[in-house]
């Protein structure tokens, strides 16, 4: 292992150390949801998400742990979302779809890709509603770059994956739809360019989730999409009340899966290597996905979350893949059942310096967390750890986050039934619900109390994506909803000293790939603090890769040693970082000397 002391270097063009704009924030129409919750449910509008007399989540009673405000009035994103629903329930309408972060530009900024979907039958030549992107110009303000940019095509899109594909050092962007699976290059000028078929991704599969990452250790971008399952407008099943006609969306299981698709960057284009990796000895309804690190051996293993299908743990061995999902104890919960299986999210949770798995589930069933007890071997804790405000809901869109900068992630799950008629059929359940909110208390989540006037109304959420959009030190959220306008939620929680106290890590890969996914990053705290880089995760959405942890000790005057383990394995130790910086840290080209770090301003 390499120990580095520390020599800063201030180079304000690298990527991802981003200045401010002087440029004017664009002005835009108020679309901020609603601080209130109407008496009943009401067909959501532009900027309203939908909203029902349930209670939320969070008790009045309760301590105020979190505090986040919304942005989205001011800010310039004007979105809102088609999931496709109507009386005649198509299936992917239930859904949904998710968003992306990316850095168009590289100034540092997160920027947002939101997923659109569309009517059923698709009519892919008609005009209606796209895909967008919006460039953060700092301090909450958002620009639509969409027609500049070149993105968006007529059709379903459903998740997005973000990635540099071709190791130019900007950001790609993977959109899996119904029917297909786009690849939007970036030209290094602020435009896309549409290349999946002459990059020989040719899916014409339902594509949910998807996650880029060096998959086989040769240093190039790999992606792994999941596909849900095998639907289309003129045979879909009639589930409901043909009596009254009134139509619900079917269970899954009239849904026969579709089997998932690794390809592998040959250098030139992409080639479907499924079959030889070892990833198609199963097939399952996948909604969602990520790539981590996740048994500590320096090569990237992939978790998969399935509808009512065991969830996939494949491990590697550098080259293939071996399942051990049902092994390990992350394909079922406690008592041995499959579950519906949506967002994943990936932390440290108890700081035992290994990372846990997170998966989101259907009402009546839990969310669970596998506990990871080593040597490949996970225990479900999710009723006991998480004892509260589950059962419910259906969740979606997750994240294992930081929230108040205080060394332990916290958690955050966007909520939201798949049916709009409940009542009308005489079943339980509401179609909007409150999002949840769970401190983290060494290793154990407590409901956190409300937490701003986001999560004291209720919404039909389904993607979730975590940045630091102001680039202050902590982590803000954004959350797609059915139908409405998303959420853009500033974190307010921690204090000027908290934030004082942050260190944030961007890295770039050289001998490794360029994205640097999967690394696994520990500050030698007391417990050490445990980050892992990973692709994917949440619900159809991908979040910026972006290192978060905090100084313990307020009398210190510079950070403990920060232990980083890059994608290929080689280790370095970085000495004398200061608090409340932002580093970027890019490995050297054969892996073996000190990285350079630069001090982002």
């Amino acid at each position: 292992m390499k120990h580095l002391a520390l020599q800063l270097s201030l180079l304000a063009a690298l990527a991802g150390c981003g200045g401010s704009s002087s440029e004017p924030p664009a002005a835009t129409a108020d679309q901020t949801p609603q601080a209130s919750a109407p008496a009943q449910q009401a067909p959501a509008a532009a900027g309203n998400s939908q909203a029902t007399v349930t209670p939320p989540i969070q008790g009045t009673g309760r301590p105020q742990h979190f505090r986040f405000s919304s942005k989205l009035a001011d800010s310039g994103i004007d979105f809102v979302q088609v999931s496709g629903n109507s009386p005649d329930k198509p299936f992917p309408a239930a859904n949904g779809t998710g968003c992306g972060i990316l850095d168009v530009e590289l100034d540092g900024r997160p920027d947002v890709y939101f997923a659109c979907g569309a009517k059923f039958p698709l009519r892919p030549k008609a005009p209606g509603p796209r895909d967008r992107l919006y460039r953060n110009r700092g301090d909450w303000h958002f620009q639509d770059i969409s027609t500049l940019a070149g993105i968006g095509l007529p059709g379903y899109s459903c998740g997005i994956a973000v990635g540099d594909l071709n190791s130019d050092g900007f950001d790609d962007v993977c959109v899996t739809r119904y029917g297909a699976t786009l690849c939007w290059i970036s030209q290094g000028d602020g435009t896309f360019s549409e290349q999946a078929a002459e990059l020989g991704i040719d899916s014409t599969e339902w594509g949910t989730s998807a996650a880029i990452a060096d998959l086989n250790d040769d240093g190039l971008a790999d992606i792994y999409v999941c596909n849900y399952g095998q639907w289309n407008w003129d045979d879909s099943a009639y589930c409901g009340d043909p009596v009254r006609n009134i139509r619900m969306f079917c269970s899954p299981t009239h849904v026969p899966p579709q089997p998932h698709i690794l390809y592998r960057n040959s250098g030139s284009g992409f080639v479907d290597a499924s079959e030889e990796s070892g990833i198609r000895v199963r097939q399952g309804r996948g909604q969602g996905v990520l790539i981590a690190d996740i048994d500590a051996d320096s090569h990237p293993d992939i978790y998969v979350a399935n509808d009512i299908h065991p969830n996939f743990l494949f491990v590697s061995d550098g080259n293939a893949f071996a399942e051990i999902g049902e092994v390990s104890g992350t394909a079922f919960d406690h008592l041995g059942q499959a579950q519906a299986g949506m967002g994943l999210a990936i932390a440290d949770v108890d700081r035992s310096g290994t990372p846990d798995l997170f998966v989101t589930n259907y009402q009546n069933e839990h969310n669970a967390l596998y506990s990871n007890l080593g040597n490949r071997a996970f225990l479900e804790l999710g009723l006991s750890v998480i004892p509260e405000g589950s059962l419910p809901w259906v969740g979606w869109g997750t994240s294992l986050t930081d929230f108040d900068l205080d060394g332990w992630p916290d958690l955050i799950v966007t909520n939201g039934h798949t049916d709009d008629n409940l009542a009308e059929l005489g079943k339980e359940g509401d179609y909007a619900q409150p999002a949840g909110l769970w401190k983290n208390q060494n290793g154990s989540f407590v409901l956190a109390g409300p937490a701003g006037d986001y999560f004291r109304t209720t919404h039909v959420g389904r993607g979730l994506a975590t940045a630091d959009f102001d680039q202050d030190g902590d982590t803000d959220v954004v959350i797609c909803h059915q139908d409405a306008a998303p959420a853009l939620l500033c974190n307010d929680t921690p204090t000027a000293a908290q934030l004082a106290g942050t260190l944030s890590i961007r890295l770039i890969g050289s001998h490794s790939h360029r994205g640097a996914l999967p690394a696994t990053l520990q500050l030698q705290t007391s417990p050490p603090q445990t980050f892992i880089l990973h692709a994917g995760g949440s619900y159809q959405s991908s979040s910026q890769p972006l290192a978060t942890m905090v100084l313990e000790d307020t009398t210190a005057e510079k950070m403990p040693p920060l232990q980083i383990r890059w994608p290929d394995g080689s280790e370095t130790t970085v000495d004398g970082l200061s608090p409340g910086k932002t580093y970027t840290i890019v490995q050297t080209a054969d892996g073996t000397q000190e990285p350079r770090l630069y001090l982002c301003p």
